[in-house]
């Protein structure tokens, strides 16, 4: 989910064209109203382009969420089918690409892919981005304070990919590989950093090869209207690879979406992110977000061992405006064994989204979060999960 603006949700309700039907709760637009809308030249279609197989958003940037204040940037979303030979049951690629500048001095770049080759035989799935970050950290475990806060800047490059090839019908499973660097770490002495078991205070260089299982039978990879998706991934960073630390990560992503006509789901989620060895502070498991645990700062309670789950009611309200109402709960621990139920973290919120691109269930909208003396307020686009 990416940040957008106040000012693009105004901008597209006021240019919005007639792409949609009286019936909000229909789920595809026709191509004979395809080919309408995209004549008319509105100001919305200077941004928007859809013709039959193609679509996407290039537009500038102004939001903000609780990590950097408010952002101003340009964002680019591209969906598209990769193979002109695709058959009807390939489901769309996309890419999402955008660069911010935040009023903390913060520059964020990022570029993620989604590529779904035909047939759906193979499925390229990355993440790639750049901050440099004035960040805050308060220590590790889920018993740290407000007193704790210290302010950390730094260098990052996350190069994150995933290759994987059909095993059967929406099942996938292949390789992983993630190269992460931290680099330039400044921060004032005296405080949580320097403490003798925190790792990556000097920088960090990771490098990991693992595996990826993935089973996937969502009907859209944006925002699924039904279908089960489950990630189970192991990555193993060696200094063989090139990096200079030994830890390994596993992660297990849980998601459900029950429909209960059109544009009524019930979205569940469970995600569990586990670390072993000598993790740098930067990569260990975090709480909070705009992903989970929205309301709460990423990384204000971090460990070895992340649990949380969030489940989201999504509902229209009006043509192309919707709520969405979520309730989520985590925790960090250094084991399993550490999980301590009073530790445990939770928001509640409310979401307003507004339907930009029917055809591909394309949103933007307002996240709001309160949780444990703590709130956040996030400017969207796509879904949480």
């Amino acid at each position: 989910m990416k940040n957008l603006s106040g000012f693009l949700i105004i901008f597209f309700l006021f240019s919005f064209n007639n792409g949609f039907s009286q019936n909000s709760d229909s789920l595809h637009i026709s191509p004979s109203q395809v080919g309408a809308d995209s004549a008319k030249p509105t100001l919305y279609s200077r941004f928007t382009n859809i013709f039959k197989d193609k679509s996407y958003v290039i537009a500038p940037e102004l939001g903000r969420k609780p990590e950097t204040g408010v952002l101003g940037g340009v964002f680019w979303l591209q969906v598209f089918q990769l193979s002109k030979h695709a058959d009807s049951t390939t489901r769309k690629s996309n890419t999402e690409s955008y660069i911010d500048y935040t009023e903390k001095k913060q520059i964020l770049a990022q570029v993620k892919n989604n590529l779904i080759f035909k047939n759906e035989r193979f499925f390229l799935k990355g993440e790639n981005y750049y901050n440099k970050f004035p960040d805050l950290y308060w220590g590790i475990g889920p018993t740290t304070t407000t007193a704790m806060q210290q302010p950390v800047s730094y260098e990052l490059l996350n190069i994150t990919q995933r290759l994987l090839t059909r095993i059967s019908t929406r099942y996938f499973a292949g390789i992983v590989y993630q190269y992460v660097s931290v680099s330039n770490v400044q921060y004032s002495h005296g405080g949580v950093l320097d403490s003798v078991n925190i790792s990556g205070t000097k920088g960090s260089t990771t490098s990991g090869v693992g595996f990826d299982f993935l089973y996937d039978s969502r009907d859209n990879i944006l925002n699924s209207y039904k279908g089960l998706y489950l990630e189970v991934s192991a990555i193993y960073n060696q200094k063989e690879f090139g990096g200079n630390h030994y830890f390994n990560n596993y992660t297990i992503d849980l998601r459900d979406f029950i429909n209960f006509g059109g544009r009524k789901v019930l979205a569940l989620q469970g995600l569990i992110n586990y670390n072993t060895g000598d993790v740098p502070f930067r990569q260990m498991a975090c709480l909070g977000g705009d992903m989970i645990m929205r309301g709460y700062y990423f990384g204000r309670f971090r460990d070895k061992l992340m649990v949380a789950a969030q489940a989201e009611f999504r509902f229209p309200v009006w043509r192309f405006i919707g709520l969405t109402a979520f309730v989520s709960g985590g925790e960090v621990a250094p084991n399993f064994g550490g999980l301590n139920w009073p530790d445990l973290q939770y928001t509640v919120g409310l979401c307003l989204r507004i339907m930009i691109n029917k055809s591909e269930r394309l949103n933007m909208g307002i996240d709001s979060g309160i949780g444990k003396n703590t709130s956040g307020l996030y400017f969207n686009s796509g879904e949480a999960f």
